[in-house]
């Protein structure tokens, strides 16, 4: 009895040890895994962003090609059409050669009928002449007038004219708000802030400022571009109703985080008055400051800082 009693003492006691030794797990630790699993997710989320975007970028670098050979064939085309107008118009402004028959001289009166194809002949070259000279004058007439109306204020200054080059007419701004439109409805879900995600067309439809060192005074250069851009560009923006328009400042790596944001802001408020009476509704634009952060040129010299100090206008999708 002894001995079985000591077997079940000692179950008893095996039991309790062994509950003992499956005690609640560390908290510090349970925090440390949980953490550490959240870190691999975030990981896994950010990584599959990236693709995302890369995909997105040879996508699109891709689809420029395919515009760029489509626009270099109709531009080839459009010239050919031109060559032929211009061949045509050419034709119709050419008179008609008169041909002047001369009468048979009788015998009788010689005098009298030389005189009469004298005078024939020099009313006739007359005429002609007249013919030639006003058709070309009325096509130099027409063509000061032509170039007069298609051509666009250029600037001087290198920065200004790069600027200006970008620039598409009126008539093409709607064509290119909506493949901004398009590209920002497939970007609206990817949280990465990278300045390459930043459609390049925007500047095709309005100039990019830019400012001389610890300024924000806008050149008359650029004036000219924004007034010349600003009146198609907003009539289109009220007409869709589905973007708006930001007005980003940005600065060189001189100065503070501080300073620098700042001064973008300035710089975009006075680009924003500057285009007041062109826009309709007020909440169609926003300002924005990114201060030093995206520089257009990631160099440190004069002429990566003279870039840097800019204004751009970015189309987004309304809030």
């Amino acid at each position: 009895k002894m001995l079985k009693y000591f077997s079940i003492l000692f179950t008893l006691l095996t039991l309790v040890l062994a509950g003992c030794s499956f005690s609640d797990p560390d908290p510090e630790e349970v925090q440390a895994q949980m953490d550490q699993e959240h870190a691999r997710i975030t990981e896994e989320q950010e990584r599959q962003q990236e693709e995302e975007a890369e995909k997105l970028m040879a996508q699109e670098a891709a689809a420029a090609e395919e515009t760029a050979a489509k626009e270099a064939e109709a531009a080839r085309l459009a010239a050919v059409d031109n060559e032929n107008a211009l061949d045509k118009i050419e034709k119709l402004l050419k008179p008609a050669s008169i041909e002047v028959i001369q009468p048979e001289e009788p015998k009788s009166e010689p005098s009298m009928i030389s005189t009469i194809s004298s005078g024939l002949k020099n009313l006739l070259g007359s005429s002609v002449k007249e013919q030639q000279e006003e058709p070309k004058k009325a096509a130099d007439t027409v063509s000061a007038s032509e170039k007069k109306s298609t051509t666009k204020f250029m600037p001087k200054s290198p920065l200004a004219i790069f600027s200006a080059q970008k620039l598409v007419s009126c008539k093409i701004v709607p064509e290119k708000m909506e493949a901004i439109h398009k590209r920002l409805l497939k970007i609206k879900d990817v949280n990465i802030a990278d300045s390459k995600l930043r459609d390049k067309t925007n500047d095709k439809l309005m100039p990019v400022i830019h400012f001389d060192f610890d300024q924000i005074k806008i050149k008359p250069a650029y004036r000219k571009l924004l007034r010349q851009q600003s009146s198609c560009v907003m009539k289109a923006l009220k007409s869709r109703n589905d973007m708006i328009i930001q007005i980003e400042g940005h600065a060189d790596e001189h100065g503070s985080d501080e300073y620098n944001m700042a001064l973008g802001h300035r710089r975009a408020n006075v680009v924003a008055n500057a285009i007041k009476a062109y826009l309709p509704d007020s909440s169609l634009a926003r300002i924005f400051s990114f201060g030093e952060e995206f520089p257009l040129v990631r160099l440190s010299n004069k002429s990566a800082w003279a870039k840097n100090r800019r204004v751009e206008f970015t189309l987004l999708l309304k809030p």
